[in-house]
């Protein structure tokens, strides 16, 4: 093994009950030839998912309850590494699924990418957030020309619209707050509407706007605009959970109107393959496009810190959800500091 003691507990956020956090310790496991120790520097808060969760919002999968951890953009330095271990080294900088915690031990295959020596931590951390977005883009087949619609923008739908626009498409964005609607347009977006104006502009185009349009809320009305904005053989990009935590829908959300007459394809995109498969089938897999975000984000392309509207210490993670929860100056999402260095 290698160098630096190893601490023996870990501070780790776990949520117990709906809006009760516990900050406890817990002891590491020892380190096997094949894992890495990890002391995180930086996570961000993905904000859908962890308030969904904080807040007791029905669970995505049968069996999930509580008590449960939260997180999952983790940055982390390498203290220690077991024998077996061959790409990575004690010092490295990496990005991993890891919860919102001080420490943990990885096996190594669980890192997902080293950062380069000019990667600003508190940047790369954001980088599951734009993958996000990029799936939305590649699984829906955005590019060079096309007319998407991002409704919602919180962090998915930001990122969304910044990764459409890379692809060369023309990005329209749906929002009630000038916040994000502001962000939304330094990433790309060639306008952002309110809801109601985007009620007006449909009745006049004639409901049929969008060759894709990239679903990020839970609101059923959402849903609605995004079938009337639909175009022909269009595609609806669902990286939001329409219904989730709301009451059910006062209208059909397959109406045919739209689905069936518009020959509509609708598609989850938050899910891709994890890594690259033998025979290069996988092209796009999960490891492949942080590593690709990562560049970008470094090069200038993707501005990270846009996101990120305001760091606290891990601890504080309560009064980050709280903030966030209240919408008070739209923040779009919150990043938490580990490291006492």
């Amino acid at each position: 093994m290698t160098q630096r003691p190893m601490p023996r507990d870990a501070i780790v956020v776990n949520l117990v009950a709906p809006r009760q956090i516990e900050l406890a310790p817990l002891p590491l496991a020892a380190l096997s030839s094949g894992d890495v120790l990890c002391e995180t520097l930086v996570t961000a808060i993905s904000p859908g998912t962890e308030l969904a969760a904080y807040t007791g919002a029905p669970a995505l999968r049968p069996g999930i309850g509580y008590p449960r951890l939260l997180g999952y953009c983790n940055v982390a330095r390498v203290l220690a590494v077991g024998d077996a271990v061959r790409d990575v080294r004690v010092g490295d900088r990496v990005l991993s699924f890891t919860s919102h915690r001080s420490h943990f031990v990885l096996p190594e295959s669980g890192v997902q990418v080293r950062l380069p020596p000019d990667a600003k931590t508190e940047d790369a951390v954001c980088a599951y957030l734009f993958h996000l977005g990029y799936n939305a883009v590649l699984r829906s087949d955005v590019r060079a020309g096309s007319r998407v619609l991002v409704i919602g923008l919180g962090a998915l739908g930001l990122t969304s619209v910044r990764m459409a626009a890379l692809a060369g498409a023309d990005v329209v964005g749906i929002s009630d707050h000038p916040v994000p609607a502001g962000i939304a347009r330094d990433f790309g977006a060639s306008a952002v509407y309110s809801r109601a104006e985007f009620e007006r502009l449909l009745e006049s185009a004639g409901h049929a706007l969008a060759d894709v349009v990239i679903a990020t809320t839970n609101a059923w009305a959402d849903w609605d605009l995004a079938l009337k904005a639909a175009a022909q053989r269009g595609t609806i990009a669902v990286l939001g959970f329409p219904g989730r935590g709301v009451e059910p829908p006062l209208r059909n959300p397959l109406d045919s109107r739209y689905f069936y007459t518009k020959q509509l394809r609708i598609e989850a995109v938050g899910l891709s393959p994890e890594k690259p498969d033998d025979r290069g089938f996988a092209r796009y897999n999960v490891k492949a496009n942080l590593a690709f975000i990562v560049q970008r984000i470094v090069a200038g392309d993707l501005d990270a810190a846009a996101l990120v509207s305001g760091t606290y210490r891990g601890a504080d993670i309560e009064r980050a959800y709280q903030y966030l929860l209240a919408r008070n100056k739209s923040p779009i999402t919150y990043t938490l500091t580990w490291s006492q260095d």
